[in-house]
Parts: C-alpha cells; structure tokens; sequence
C-alpha cells in the first residue's frame, strides 16, 4: 500500500515523521512546520509541504495514494475529502489520528481499501487504540470483501455485499463453494456447499475461477481468485482489438473469468509486442517474460512446431510459458489457436485464508 501521512501543527507533524517511518510513507506536512521537525530525524524520510488550498491537496492525495493517515480533527478530514468519495472499491483507505497518537479511526473504505487493517497496523507499531465501527467487525463476523483483499480476488458483483453481510448480521446461514482450498479458523456462520447437495441456499458465495456455477439462490456473490496465468504468443503486428477478443473468445469458450487472471506470460522475441503490452496495462495485468532457455527445458512436454521453432527460437510458445510462469498448479486449457495468435492457461493451486 502506497500511504501519505499528512499532518497541520507542530505536534502532528512530529508524529507524522514517526508513523511514516514506520510505514515507509511520504510525510506532508503544513508549510512552516519545517522548524519543528528539524531536530527530529528526519532522515530517510520523504518530507513534502503542504501549499495552496488544503482541500485540492486532498483531491492530489485521493488520486495518487492507496493509504492516507491523517493527524488532525476528524471534522477537518471529513469536510475535505467529501468531494473526492466515489465507491468503496475505488476509494484509498483513510485513518484518522489524534496528535497525541490515543486513536486510529478507520473511517473511510475500511475493508476493500483496508483503512481496517492500516490502524490495527498503526496501533502495533504506535500503541494507538484502533477504532473500528464496521458492522461485521465489530460483531466478529467474516468480512467478505476483506477477505477478498486478503487473499488478492476480485468482486465480480459488489451490488450483492451488502444483502450478504446484511444476511450475516441477521444471523442467517451463509453458504460457500470453493474450487481451492480454505485454511484457518471456519466461522460458525459459514456453511461449505457443494453443488448438488440438495436445496440451493437463498445466502451463497462462490469462490472460483469458473463462470458455470449458477446462480439460483436469491443472493449470490462471485469470488474471483487471481489465480489464472494466460500463455500467449502472437504474430507481428497483431491488433490491440483481435489480441483482446481473442482472449474474450478463449475465456469464454473454457467458462473462466476474466477477473481471475493473474499474469501473461510470453517469450522474450514478444516482450515488445504492442497488443500485448496494452492488453496488460487495460487489465492491471503483470507481463512475464520467459527466457528461452528456460523453455527448452521442459518443450518436449508439449507437443511443439519447427515453423515455430525457426521464428522465434522455440517450439512452442503459450504452453511452456503458462507453465513457467505458475509458481505450482496445472495447464487447464491447453494451446488454442486464433488467426495466429495462441493462447493457454494455467491455474496456481494455493490455499484461501478465512
């Protein structure tokens, strides 16, 4: 998480340098404050000043970090970043701190932002009284969308949040189905289900990669783990839009989720390649590039081509790459050809903590 502590007066600004370096985080600090910190190591430590209207600073903020701590009065906080608030899986976490350091509000984006866990961060490393006031928090109830963050998924339907957590406020049963495996403490208000075992629950999450599983209770919310790495090769020259539905085309034809992949992997003749790259960069997605050498220790795996060979160095491409690129886990959709661009898909076996 990529935090900005910002601080007003001499007191806040002090423990701003504190917290920052125990978050390795950017201090913003009021223009003038600068004697006050002089003689408080200050080193090593991203020191800005705050200049101009305190609210467009915010807005600077809320479109540049993904943590803001701010050490000042909640009612200033609030007031100044009223007109930046769009959504809870857009907006930066936000924790407030007294300058005294007694208290570290969570009060914005608490779960999919994770200001939650930023103050019970901030009261380990400071001794700071996290205050948290989400309702499934606070009831020690399983927060969905938190542990979606945890464990790096995407919501496909954020719209179904808040009639699930409402469900587990009313004490009703939830039930879940998971194509990987859950490990830790199983909450009492979770019941795993396994399709075709009876009657459909009305409350029930799907955590998995597949976009088969139907949903027919009267509440379903779609858990999508970025677990999925696309193997791909391409020739010169291939558009941004034939690569793009290409892959649409792939997904849908092995009932995968789009939200769920994680990297692409390709060769190093391709690491250059403009439909690729912007692939990639429309889809937050890492780039992979495997080196040549490392494929050819395992090509013979895979049923591979000369003409390929001669072009680029190695008998097969999408293949051998998903492979590398999977830390552990299994090719689930072998090479598929689309007007010369081909594609795999391989799928990371890891455990879920809840």
């Amino acid at each position: 998480m990529k935090c900005a502590v910002v601080a007003l007066t001499p007191n806040g600004a002090r423990l701003a340098l504190t917290v920052s370096r125990q978050l390795g985080a950017c201090a913003f600090i009021k223009s003038g404050l600068l004697p006050f910190i002089q003689d408080e190591g200050s080193q090593n430590i991203e020191v800005r000043m705050i200049e101009g209207d305190f609210k467009a600073f915010t807005g600077y903020l809320f479109r540049h970090y993904d943590g803001l701590v701010f050490i000042m009065a909640c009612g200033i906080v609030v007031r100044s970043i009223a007109p930046y608030i769009i959504d809870k899986a857009r907006d930066p976490a936000v924790v407030v701190m007294d300058e005294k350091c007694r208290y570290a509000i969570s009060l914005l984006s608490g779960h999919v932002g994770g200001a939650n866990m930023l103050a019970r961060r901030l009261s380990e490393e400071t001794g700071a009284v996290p205050v948290i006031t989400t309702a499934t928090d606070i009831n020690g109830l399983i927060s969905l969308d938190a542990f979606a963050v945890q464990n790096d998924c995407a919501i496909e339907n954020t719209e179904q949040l808040k009639p699930i957590s409402a469900a587990l406020l009313r004490g009703e049963q939830v039930s879940m189905y998971s194509e990987y495996t859950l490990k830790g403490d199983f909450p009492s208000c979770i019941k795993m289900y396994k399709p075709g075992g009876g009657e459909y629950p009305s409350n029930m999450v799907v955590l998995s990669s597949r976009t088969d599983i139907e949903a027919r209770g009267e509440r379903t919310l779609y858990i999508r783990p970025r677990s999925l790495v696309l193997g791909a090769g391409c020739k010169k020259g291939t558009t941004r839009e034939a690569f793009k539905e290409a892959v649409r085309a792939f997904m849908n034809r092995n009932k995968r989720s789009m939200l769920s992949l994680k990297c692409l992997a390709t060769i190093e003749l391709k690491k250059n390649e403009g439909c690729l790259e912007e692939f990639c960069r429309d889809n937050g997605l890492e780039m992979k590039v495997i080196p040549n050498s490392d494929i050819a220790q395992i090509e013979d795996e895979f049923h591979g081509s000369e003409f390929v060979r001669e072009k680029t160095g190695v008998a097969g491409v999408a293949e051998p790459c998903a492979r590398l690129a999977c830390r552990s886990g299994e090719l689930i959709c072998g090479k598929t050809v689309y007007s010369g661009i081909t594609l795999a898909l391989c799928r990371e076996e890891r455990e879920y903590l809840i």
